[in-house]
């Protein structure tokens, strides 16, 4: 691991001690760190509803691991396995992960970016200043990013929860969890652009699954929670 300039800040949420290791005090997600608070904290509480205690708990762009160390330490669940390819967040995630120790977290897969089938990619940064958690990725032959089905590298596995947020991508990380969604059914939360609405809501009516709530925090991306089965009625 090379040198990286920032700082370890301590909290203790909900009676335990929590420490994130901050680079950019304005970063959307590190200035609530720096604070003191997990950052989506109303989709935290919505994510905490459906976990399951024996059951993988899949975060797919899981930047500096904001999502992943909320479960890992606070929430039970047999398993984290984590997803980022972005070598600048994959930095600070994997010292966030040494000073919570979450040795309930599976980082074999950091550096893999995952979509519809196998390929290349490199990373995109965003292009608005303090926002690590912006950067995508770009189709390139020659990038130095391996780009994967979720499916062969989960197969193993006993999915219950997963949480998709990769800016703009879903619709081909879903394709490549094709296998691992019939199998297990898990619940699903994902972040989807808004170009993206009509293609996702059509991949939802012809799934086993349907919308059990929404939650926008930013305009132009709305973040849905996927249910197995069909809609309670009221």
């Amino acid at each position: 691991m090379s040198a990286i300039s920032g700082t370890i800040v301590r909290h203790v949420i909900e009676g335990r001690e929590i420490s994130f290791f901050v680079v950019d005090p304005f970063d959307a997600i590190q200035k609530h760190h720096l604070e003191g608070k997990f950052y989506e904290q109303e989709e935290l509480a919505l994510i905490s509803e459906f976990l399951s205690a024996d059951r993988a708990f899949i975060d797919i762009g899981t930047n500096v691991g904001n999502h992943a160390i909320f479960v890992a330490k606070l929430r039970r669940c047999a398993k984290v396995i984590v997803f980022e390819p972005n070598p600048a967040a994959i930095e600070i995630l994997r010292i966030n992960l040494l000073l919570n120790r979450c040795d309930n977290v599976d980082t074999r897969f950091l550096g893999v970016a995952l979509g519809a089938g196998d390929g290349a990619v490199r990373v995109v940064a965003d292009p608005r200043p303090h926002n690590l958690g912006g950067a995508g990725v770009a189709e390139d032959p020659g990038g130095d990013v391996v780009l994967m089905a979720a499916d062969g590298l989960l197969a193993g596995e006993s999915v219950g929860f997963i949480k998709i947020d990769v800016e703009g991508l879903e619709l081909e990380v879903l394709a490549g969890l094709k296998t691992t969604i019939q199998r297990w059914r898990p619940v699903m939360f994902v972040e989807v652009m808004q170009d993206n609405t009509e293609v996702f809501m059509t991949w939802v009516a012809a799934s086993p699954y349907h919308v059990g709530g929404t939650i926008q925090r930013y305009e132009g991306v709305l973040n849905y929670l996927l249910l197995p089965g069909e809609p309670r009625l009221a």
